[in-house]
């Protein structure tokens, strides 16, 4: 049996700069200090940047990917992380060099977290890309606390310090260039990756996860969008006690990923439901209950209902769609959970008035009510039975 231990760690380091962004959030509050004059909202373009260059570097990889080398691709968007990311601990300049170099760590970003999922559909089988996919989220969370942690201890002695924790992409990028093979410019034909041939459109399910992508985004960002405010309103006022829930759910993302990979085949064809019921069990009780062990155990249910959800959907494009499309299928999954992102507060504050605990309670049944439909429906049974019939077929045809 073919062992794909070497592959995996390749694309697994890469994703270790995929919360690169999060990297210079301890220091957030100090620069602004260090320039009062800017205002906060400025200094928060520091984070909100790069989420925007991400949408735009998605849009790029579904354009060129399939005319491009993937390993290369991915090089460049170690190397942009690299530059973005140090330049300004190396270059004492100003907030508005600081953004540009933001901008450029966020489109860097945005490459390597679209070239991971086309990496996994390359090089892997569909039945080893689906558990290395799943693995693949525990190293995303594995990220946003090496991240956070580690430019929070660089940034003691000084914000710019903080910069420093971005030396880390040029051990990625050593890792990737060693470990993850040469690939050329796609095929466009069924190479044995699972992927249906002939077509040359996306398949049509691929908008349904699209728009799952984004109502997902949207009832999941309630919990990091509102738990301060939650926790104060319940009388925890304590702002150590936010940061603790959100480590909390970071480690059931982490725990989430480690063990999906044998669990997933359990309910392959249930895994959207499940990350929706997940979310909307988890919220509708936590919204309701307002305790602290409730407040802990539903914050890492709810890290675990995401490594679901994001290890499956780019699993189920990667297998719907004929290998031309997946770049262009996975490039829109990700602007749409990117908008998801963004809608969370404006479509949730609507609806709950800004109140943090309607809020949650809001994207708690909004996830339950698409949790319902996903199973009346059977979407991603049908969808992935469909996938291996005219899989069967074209074989046939093919022996004909």
């Amino acid at each position: 049996m073919k062992s794909y231990a070497k592959i995996k760690a390749g694309i697994f380091s890469l994703t270790l700069l995929s919360m690169a962004a999060l990297g210079i959030t301890p220091s957030l509050g100090l620069i602004m200090s260090d320039f009062p004059e800017a205002g906060a909202s400025a200094v928060q373009m520091l984070m909100s940047l790069p989420s925007l260059m991400a949408v735009a570097s998605a849009a790029v990889v579904g354009r060129i990917a399939n005319r491009t080398s993937k390993k290369m691709l991915s090089l460049v968007g170690t190397v942009l992380v690299a530059a973005g990311g140090l330049l300004p601990y190396f270059i004492p300049a100003g907030l508005d060099f600081m953004l540009v170099c933001a901008a450029v760590l966020g489109f860097g970003v945005g490459l390597i977290t679209n070239l991971t999922q086309l990496l996994f559909t390359e090089f892997l089988p569909p039945e080893e890309r689906q558990r290395a996919m799943a693995e693949n989220t525990a190293f995303v969370s594995t990220a946003a606390m090496f991240m956070t942690t580690v430019g929070g201890q660089l940034a003691q002695s000084g914000w710019r310090n903080n910069y420093l924790v971005y030396l880390s992409a040029v051990a990625v990028f050593i890792c990737a260039m060693v470990l993850i093979p040469n690939d050329g410019p796609e095929a466009h034909a069924d190479n044995g990756s699972g992927c249906r041939p002939a077509k040359k459109q996306m398949a049509k399910a691929s908008y349904v996860v699209l728009v799952l992508g984004v109502l997902y985004l949207i009832a999941y960002n309630a919990f990091p969008n509102n738990i301060a405010m939650y926790l104060a309103d319940a009388g925890f006022g304590d702002p150590a006690l936010a940061g603790l829930a959100s480590s909390v759910s970071l480690l059931g993302g982490l725990v989430g990923g480690l063990v999906l990979g044998k669990i997933l085949p359990y309910f392959r064809k249930l895994s959207f439901a499940v990350a929706f019921a997940l979310i909307g069990l988890s919220y509708v009780v936590l919204s309701l209950v307002q305790s602290l062990p409730c407040i802990f155990i539903f914050s890492f249910i709810s890290g675990t209902a995401l490594s679901v959800f994001f290890s499956q959907a780019p699993f189920v494009l990667s297998v719907i769609n004929p290998g031309s499309m997946i770049a262009k299928a996975i490039a829109l999954y990700s602007v749409g959970t990117s908008l998801g992102g963004f809608l969370s507060p404006v479509v949730l504050n609507a609806v709950s008035g800004g109140n943090a605990q309607m809020s949650i309670l809001a994207a708690g049944i909004l996830s339950l009510a698409v949790c319902a439909v996903l199973v009346l429906t059977r979407f991603q049974e049908r969808t992935l039975e469909q996938d291996a019939g005219t899989a069967s077929a074209t074989m046939n045809s093919g022996n004909d």
